[in-house]
């Protein structure tokens, strides 16, 4: 191993790639216990010895408007990190996801002359395929958690390896049986996902409460459950008239989703969760109509659902902008909870997404393919004796 720490600098934007890449820097760390770990992240990252120097998951934006509102802070962060590169000569820097951020600093990293690794990569096979060339000019290499990205980018011209899906390590196969297959519990319990953004909470939240309500009255012996995620703090949630027959959780391990029956899911990341857990669920999206105007003109992709992109079919329904009605969603879980046959040909579906994002060892693999492409392009030699 070299005798001088490795550097690598390491940002993030967000709550849940905070926590994906706190994994990765423990793994990183497993195979190189002196690498110096320093950059923008969150709390999650600097439990796991990462030096933060600003905290990067403040600027979590999501939407085109938003962005926008943002961008004074965004130019004060590009300036930061190439001061700190300037300063800390870091041997490579390590990009995770938020790639209106991240390709502006991977094009400032490469007219530097510091290697680029990317983790998470950008959806370029949804929207603005044309940040390809970018990527093949300014990233190294591209690290992906989806099967069907590595054949997209690398036919494109980038290096490109897939490592796993980061939430497959957190959410272990669950091989204990549960409800006979053809049996739906008869008194359900309802999942409300509205996101883990102010701004998804905001249009989200009253439309699900009303289907709560709604449903209530068609099943009254079903029980509804909200577990919120990390970034939903208490006064967020006041702003909204939740009836108590609502109960509300922190579900950091999922141990209360793992009993939910059914969810409403605000499209993404959570999906993606419900679809590891095996949970049937509908798929809900709604936003601001100027970023709803721009998106449909943008996104080039046959569903918003990430669960459905994976299967590469709609296994789960999905209810957007408009279509995303009270009445809508609770007439689409009584039907879904009265038709055992609909219900199994969903969870076996969910069953098949599961198989194809593999099992989870996806921090490892990336600590294995970052530590590789150290030593390919500057030198350095790393004894895996872990």
């Amino acid at each position: 191993m070299a005798c001088d720490p490795i550097k690598l600098f390491v940002s993030v934007g967000e709550e849940s790639a905070d926590l994906h890449t706190s994994r990765l820097c423990r793994a990183l760390r497993t195979f190189i216990p002196n690498m110096e770990l320093f950059g923008f992240g969150g709390p999650k990252m600097k439990a796991e010895g990462v030096e933060i120097i600003y905290p990067l998951p403040e600027l979590a934006l999501i939407g085109f408007v938003e962005v926008i509102k943002k961008l004074l802070t965004v130019y004060k962060v590009e300036k930061l990190a190439m001061q700190i590169w300037k300063e800390r000569k870091p041997d490579a820097i390590l990009l995770v996801d938020f790639p209106g951020l991240h390709l502006r600093l991977a094009k400032y990293a490469h007219e530097s002359g510091i290697p680029v690794i990317y983790y998470i990569a950008p959806q370029a096979w949804a929207w603005r395929e044309k940040r390809v060339h970018m990527m093949r000019k300014v990233i190294d290499r591209l690290l992906v958690i989806f099967p069907f990205e590595e054949p997209f980018f690398r036919s494109r011209g980038i290096e490109t390896r897939y490592v796993g899906h980061p939430l497959a390590e957190r959410i272990p196969a669950d091989n204990t049986p549960t409800e006979p297959l053809h049996m739906i519990p008869s008194s359900p319990r309802i999942g409300l996902l509205p996101g883990s953004r102010s701004n998804e909470l905001r249009h989200l939240m009253p439309i699900m409460i009303k289907a709560a309500s709604i449903l209530r009255d068609k099943i009254p012996h079903a029980h509804f459950v909200l577990p919120l995620a990390q970034t939903i703090t208490e006064s967020m949630l006041s702003a909204f008239s939740l009836p108590n027959w609502i109960e509300v959780c922190r579900d950091p391990t999922y141990e209360q989703r793992k009993k939910l029956t059914f969810a409403w899911t605000c499209s993404g990341t959570a999906t993606v969760e419900n679809a590891l857990l095996g949970l049937p669920m509908a798929v809900v999206f709604r936003t601001g109509r100027i970023n709803m105007f721009l998106g449909r003109r943008l996104v080039r992709i046959p569903y918003i659902g990430m669960v459905n992109l994976i299967a590469q079919k709609g296994i789960c329904p999905e209810f957007i902008q408009e279509q995303c009605q009270p009445e809508t969603l609770a007439q689409y879980a009584e039907e879904l909870l009265s038709s055992p046959s609909r219900y199994m040909e969903m969870k076996r579906d969910l069953a098949a997404v599961r198989e194809k994002m593999g099992e989870g060892a996806a921090s490892a693999q990336a600590a294995k393919e970052i530590m590789h492409f150290l030593e390919i392009q500057k030198g350095f030699h790393f004894t895996e004796s872990h």
